[in-house]
């Protein structure tokens, strides 16, 4: 029998045989509601608080969890849920519409209006069934219900939930999850689940090597090849990390010259310098669990062509300064100034003279906001994985998105179809819409993707089944115990 040993203050206590270790960057406070979702603190609890729909495993894609099916009136702004039977929280309420309903309201009071502004009201017509009022049609909203901030809770210290695991303990430095033996869909194959906050990424990887059963989340890139036989998770996230131009300032106002930095970016090469061959480069704009096989086609490397848009869009004999930030980010685990030098390595081989200047991250965006420099590093982390949650916010022209446009593109064209795309149910409409907005994109080039973010873990071996979800949370469930 394998027995996992946990160090804490500095004794070794010997555990149950069944216990899983999740090494994690930081814990939540679990004394309220979570308004702003951080993958790296977070993302255990949807093994804990369920929603009325989750995502399937690996994507963006939604399927029932609370709610069995659900169905969208003739004018969108009507979504109605039906409710599972059977189902109890951890401290053995069952669920119910009014339930339902009242911890929606909580959330509605104390949730982020970014996410649930669209909501008028919530209402239970009868004990199984939940209704939500929008206050225009909004396709996004659906994923939005997939999120943690979303989950069904009852208020306590911690909140109760209904899901496989309940909180056995929790305080900053370690929570512990027991297996809820009366879920409803049976409870789960691991028995106890300690996860530990550990800040330092080294420390997390090294932990492969004293324990059994570990996941260690979010380990750096030349951590993963683990002398323990264990396993590296790597999944695909819903995030970006991208080249941004001040699309209304020279000398990138001009497409010609956006594109010319395009196609003289090895984005590919870019990846496997940077990320130990684990981040494959991009294939389109957006991560293909977003908008799988509708992006249009990817932008080349082309080192002549870019040259010659160069010397046409007036960049030849221009010092371009680049503007990047310390240290790391959740979709650039090789940190801002690693990649700000490769990427003006790559520009320079074809050309164009560059600078960098590097900043703190939170002067980093003020610079950006002063547009400082000429073209800046920068990145995104999608809240709920739909194209509406990267394109609208990052590339519209609406007064809402402001703050999210880094670049200050606007289109009147394609600000129209996003508009569109936010009322048009999920169909190959609304696909077509965002097919046709991304090739205009494309061609405009108001930002580079230089790769994708990922979620990377190291597990240890005789674990199987694990794997992050895109927008970061990972389900225990999935997971099989081997001797």
């Amino acid at each position: 029998m394998l027995l996992l040993l946990l160090l804490r203050n500095g004794a070794t206590q010997e555990r149950d045989h069944s216990m899983l270790l999740v090494a994690a960057p930081g814990l939540p406070a679990l004394d309220g509601r979570i308004s702003v979702f951080d993958p790296d603190t977070a993302g255990f609890l949807p093994n804990v608080f369920e929603g009325l729909v989750r995502f399937k495993p690996e994507t963006c894609a939604v399927e029932p969890c609370l709610a069995t099916e659900w169905r969208l009136s003739p004018d969108g702004r009507t979504l109605t849920f039906q409710l599972r039977r059977n189902v109890h929280f951890h401290d053995g309420q069952k669920l119910t519409a009014a339930l339902v309903t009242a911890s929606f309201e909580q959330t509605l009071r104390d949730g982020s209006p970014y996410l649930f502004g669209m909501v008028e009201s919530v209402t239970s017509p009868d004990p199984h069934s939940v209704v939500f009022h929008l206050k225009k049609p909004y396709t996004p909203f659906l994923r939005t219900l997939a999120l943690p901030q979303a989950a069904v809770f009852l208020p306590g210290r911690p909140p109760s939930g209904t899901g496989p695991f309940r909180i056995k303990s929790a305080d900053d430095r370690e929570v512990v999850l027991s297996a809820f033996q009366d879920h409803w869909d049976g409870p789960p194959g691991v028995e106890t689940v300690s996860i530990k906050s550990v800040p330092d990424p080294g420390r997390r990887a090294a932990l492969m090597h004293k324990h059994h059963r570990v996941i260690a989340l979010d380990v750096p890139c030349s951590a993963t090849g683990s002398p323990s036989g264990g396993t590296t998770a790597v999944t695909t996230a819903a995030s970006l990390n991208y080249l941004g131009f001040y699309t209304g300032k020279s000398p990138f106002d001009n497409p010609a010259a956006r594109r010319a930095v395009a196609l003289a970016l090895d984005r590919h090469s870019l990846c496997n310098q940077l990320y130990c061959g684990l981040i494959a480069g991009p294939e389109g704009l957006l991560p293909p669990v977003v908008l799988d096989g509708l992006n249009s086609q990817p932008q080349t490397f082309d080192p002549a062509a870019a040259r010659d848009l160069a010397s046409a869009a007036g960049l030849n004999g221009k010092t371009l300064t680049l503007l990047t930030y310390k240290g790391t980010r959740p979709y650039n685990p090789a940190g801002g100034e690693r990649l700000a030098d490769e990427v003006k390595r790559q520009l320079q081989a074809a050309g164009m003279e560059v600078r960098v200047r590097c900043y703190e991250w939170e002067s980093l965006k003020k610079a950006i906001t002063r547009r400082e420099g000429d073209f800046f590093i920068y990145g995104w982390v999608s809240d709920n994985g739909d194209p509406d949650n990267f394109l609208y916010c990052l590339l519209s022209g609406s007064p809402s998105t402001r703050g999210f446009n880094t670049t200050g593109y606007e289109n009147p064209v394609v600000n129209l179809m996003l508009s569109r795309a936010q009322q048009v149910p999920d169909s190959a409409v609304r696909d077509g819409i965002y097919r046709h907005a991304l090739e205009i994109l494309d061609r405009e080039a108001p930002l580079v993707t230089l790769n994708y973010g990922a979620h990377i873990a190291a597990v240890s071996p005789g674990l199987q089944g694990f794997a992050m979800n895109p927008t970061g949370t990972y389900d225990l469930t999935r997971i099989i115990l081997k001797n």
